[in-house]
């Protein structure tokens, strides 16, 4: 009786309805934009508005509603990460998956519950102090809320297919100008006009024919030997239909071959061949030093060049608890070996042109887009969340990163549609 009220009373002390209603708004661009992905349908004028009214939306519940602030960073969690969990199915670990998002969803609810435990600290001493805090906060302060080096939680995604700008000083004009309305009045309007004028410049597109391909192959037949040979029969299909379409490139996703490519002669040989007459970029396995590496593989005039991944997935790719490492494979990997690194990111030239690889998780570190290529070619197996909304989130990061230092993206996807983030 005592556990039950004791429930009772931490769920009504932390959680209400405004909570849940602000996780939602919180959350329906990605969901929104995981539909315009789907089918496909460009962003327009419409979009935006739409997109911009719940931005709005969104920022009066954060600020003026009477909600519960661990309640609603619990829900957030919840509806941003609950695909992450997803990839323990495919190490026999499913029923991880509730507790993984329920940690995830706990963490944000104790960052939410800290933010507004200081500003209620700093409101005691001074109101316009503490306003100032939830500026700073929400518009600097989660770029240093990065568990385990994952930092996919920004309120610059809010900002993403609105009618603004994604940078900083947009955030905090338009931040400001809602948390200060009561004090600024027709001021705070004026702030979110000069927000307006602040727009991404993107470089000039290389004068290259670029086929970015897509492949949907499950994730729990990807590794399976016995449907390797049709992955590999259709990784050919796609380059040679790109060459019928006279293409000068072709990207292929991570993993296209699901191998150590390195290791097969025949294969690679094959595809130096047919990189005289287009280049290829594709993702596959590399073996050096008895060392396993996910890798980008770059063919072009009969040779080759091999970019190893600089950035690994934190539990995905290795376990970032040192003193445990070895403990939590055996345990709950099978004793499976982390994937090594390279010492930096790889950065390539085709034609003339410079490009910056990244591979899945690398494509929404924002380091990598502080490279002076202006070009980045991103490889991913997104077949790992599916189904989810994953995608969706990692376009709009990469949207965020690319409007900001001024990048063309050209993203190869495995287990959902590829695209180029471009300047529209």
């Amino acid at each position: 009786m005592r556990i039950r009220n004791s429930c009772l009373s931490f769920f009504k002390e932390n959680f209400n309805t405004n909570s849940l209603n602000l996780a939602i708004f919180f959350s329906l661009p990605i969901y929104i934009n995981f539909l315009l992905l789907e089918y496909e349908i460009e962003v327009n004028f419409i979009i935006k508005i739409i997109f911009t009214v719940n931005l709005f939306l969104t920022l009066y519940l954060l600020f003026f509603s009477k909600h519960k602030w661990f309640g609603s960073g619990f829900f957030i969690g919840l509806f941003w990460f609950w695909w992450i969990g997803l990839s323990f199915r495919y190490y026999g670990l499913s029923w991880m998956i509730p507790i993984v998002d329920v940690l995830i969803a706990l963490f944000y609810g104790f960052v939410f519950w800290m933010i507004f435990k200081i500003y209620k600290i700093i409101q005691n001493k001074n109101q316009y102090a503490a306003k100032v805090f939830l500026v700073l906060m929400f518009t600097f302060g989660f770029d240093y809320i990065s568990p385990f080096t994952f930092d996919w939680l920004k309120p610059e995604i809010l900002f993403v297919n609105t009618i603004f700008d994604v940078s900083k000083i947009v955030l905090f004009l338009v931040i400001t100008s809602v948390v200060f309305y009561k004090e600024l009045k027709w001021f705070s309007v004026l702030l979110l006009i000069f927000a307006l004028f602040f727009k991404p410049t993107f470089t000039k597109e290389p004068n290259l024919d670029v086929y970015v391909s897509y492949t949907d192959v499950p994730q729990e037949k990807k590794w399976e030997k016995h449907f390797i040979p049709y992955e590999i029969k259709n990784n050919f299909t796609i380059i040679n239909n790109a060459i019928k379409l006279k293409k000068d490139v072709v990207i292929l996703p991570e993993s296209a071959f699901p191998l150590f490519l390195n290791r097969y002669e025949n294969l690679m040989d094959k595809l130096k061949k047919l990189s005289k007459k287009i280049t290829i970029i594709t993702g596959a396995l590399h073996l050096k030093d008895s060392k396993y590496y996910n890798s980008t593989y770059i063919f072009e005039n009969g040779e080759v060049k091999i970019l190893d991944k600089h950035i690994l997935v934190p539990f995905g790719e290795y376990i970032p608890l040192p003193f445990f490492e070895k403990e939590i494979n055996d345990i709950f990997f099978s004793g499976a070996s982390d994937y090594v690194t390279s010492d930096r990111f790889g950065i390539f030239e085709i034609k003339g042109y410079k490009f910056i690889n990244a591979i899945c998780y690398e494509a929404t570190v924002e380091d990598l887009y502080k490279l002076n290529p202006k070009y980045v070619v991103a490889l991913s197996n997104d077949a790992w969340f599916m189904p989810s909304i994953m995608p969706s989130l990692q376009q709009m990061l990469i949207k965020v990163y690319a409007k900001k230092y001024g990048k063309i993206v050209y993203h190869s996807i495995n287990g959902f549609k590829s695209y180029v983030v471009r300047e529209k």
